[in-house]
């Protein structure tokens, strides 16, 4: 209901400031100041109602798990708790490794993110400012793969680390993740705009081609590296179904497989604990919303780094 009604108010806002935008020449100084400030108001109306909207969702994870599960199966849903459960939280931890799998989800996400960085780097490099023959087309290659749902090469990717032994193992859970088109294509974006005259005063300075990329390209990069990492950090943390075909042990299981076992569970229970549920998924975004919230400012700049050059 609430989602209908800033949904709306959203719809009527962007018509409302179109109607406005088409009369602007018609009308006095006077009235064109009092339009403006009416635009001004719904552009806020609407930030407001959009953000509202996207909000919700979080908003009733949080509530729900702080709830009874009573009170949450209620056929009138509550838009606050009758009285705060906050012993939902540790009940989670008692009931399952939790903190095993945000561990796990830690180890396997650091290393994702280091190797999708460095390799990203690497090639980018290549792609950017070095010169072969062929260079162009491989590239193209790395486009292409953009194009490929990622859903579909599971089966293939699965089949290779199955024969090699690395089911249920860390192995299995990062080495198919190390290396990201989508990066490297942002990367050589960002190194295409530094200009070869900064190479040119490394290579006097005896840099090698390492040297180029540590001590020139990525400082004059940062704000993109800073943003490809922050993106296959969240990437690698929100990851499920590839943990979810490859592990199949609580010593290996990842968090956002191990929020879908907490239903599984519970499920013996005469009544369904979605308030913990709810509990688990609240401990598991809390990292990635407070790195994004603090170096939010890093992942804006990149993107629109990226998407000018």
């Amino acid at each position: 209901m609430v989602g209908s009604y800033t949904l709306a108010a959203t719809i009527i806002g962007f018509l409302l400031l179109a109607v406005s935008c088409s009369l602007e020449d018609r009308i006095s100084i006077g009235a064109k100041k009092r339009i403006d400030n009416v635009k001004v108001g719904l552009q806020y109306v609407a930030a407001i109602a959009i953000t509202l909207v996207m909000l919700f969702p979080i908003y009733w994870m949080v509530i729900s798990s702080l709830k009874t599960s009573t009170e949450l199966l209620l056929p009138v849903p509550t838009l606050w708790p009758k009285e705060f459960q906050w012993e939902n939280f540790p009940s989670v931890l008692q009931r399952a490794p939790f903190l095993r799998y945000l561990m796990n989800t830690l180890i396997t996400t650091f290393f994702m993110m280091a190797g999708e960085v460095v390799l990203g780097v690497l090639a980018a490099y290549g792609f950017s400012k070095g010169q072969f023959k062929g260079k162009n087309f491989l590239f193209l290659l790395v486009l292409g793969a953009l194009m490929i749902p990622i859903q579909v090469t599971f089966v293939p990717i699965y089949v290779m680390v199955s024969r090699v032994g690395w089911v249920n193992s860390y192995p299995g859970l990062i080495v198919p993740n190390l290396v990201s088109a989508y990066f490297i294509f942002m990367l050589r974006q960002a190194f295409m705009s530094v200009d070869d005259s900064y190479l040119d005063a490394g290579r006097v300075d005896g840099l090698t081609r390492i040297g180029l990329i540590v001590h020139v390209l990525c400082p004059m990069c940062a704000p993109t590296l800073i943003t490809i990492s922050i993106i296959s950090f969240i990437n690698g943390w929100n990851s499920y179904f590839w943990p979810k075909m490859v592990v199949t042990q609580d010593a290996y299981r990842t968090v956002a497989v191990g929020v879908v076992r907490l239903r599984q569970t519970f499920a013996g229970m005469e009544t369904a604990n979605y308030n913990e549920i709810m509990a688990g998924a609240v401990m598991a975004i809390i990292p990635i919303v407070v790195l994004f919230l603090v170096l939010q400012k890093y992942i804006m700049t990149g993107m629109s780094k990226a998407a000018m050059k």
